[in-house]
């Protein structure tokens, strides 16, 4: 009777093993999944909301970019919409000059014309680019959009989030499925 018992164990164990296995592989392949699905699903949505944001700060900045004497304005607008929306506002002149930007003197800040985002939104409607910004010292992903009237472009009204800022909200989901796995 007791080889009997010893021959089951044997065999229990080789019936386990593989079962267990298979279980944690597939937890871990479905955990891999929800992650970058959860991650790509919060930067789409990001994305979402600074096009949003971008085309507000547009419609706030057509009137004073519009009236020559209301131009100076426009710094004054970018500061208090970065501050009530808590991105990076940057209003920039169809020459590349920035206009107004809501954590720099636009003075002191160089020509932007050649930026990815800017050329997109100015030939398509819309621009997007993530790099690092050496006004702020850290990687940005940026929004553009035109700002237009009756189809003229008269600027572009740029949005930027820190990615830091995305990585840390991602890494909190991220770390809530794992629990969760586990």
């Amino acid at each position: 009777i007791n080889w009997k018992a010893n021959v089951f164990n044997r065999v229990q164990w080789r019936i386990a093993i593989p079962f267990v296995l298979l279980i944690l592989g597939s937890m871990g392949i479905l955990g891999a999944y929800l992650v970058n699905y959860v991650k790509d699903a919060q930067i789409a949505s990001l994305r979402g909301q600074l096009e949003q944001d971008a085309k507000l700060v547009a419609e706030a900045a057509l009137p004073r970019i519009q009236d020559q004497d209301r131009v100076s304005e426009v710094d004054t607008l970018a500061k208090e919409l970065g501050k009530k929306i808590d991105v990076r506002v940057t209003i920039i002149a169809p020459s590349g000059v920035v206009l107004g930007d809501s954590q720099e003197d636009p003075a002191k800040m160089e020509n932007h014309a050649a930026r990815p985002e800017v050329t997109a939104a100015m030939i398509s409607g819309i621009g997007e680019s993530v790099h690092y910004s050496t006004t702020i010292g850290q990687r940005m992903i940026y929004i553009a959009v035109p700002v237009a009237s009756q189809g003229q472009i008269v600027g572009v009204s740029r949005v930027a989030l820190s990615l830091a800022t995305i990585e840390s909200s991602v890494n909190r989901v991220t770390t809530t499925i794992i629990l969760s796995m586990v």
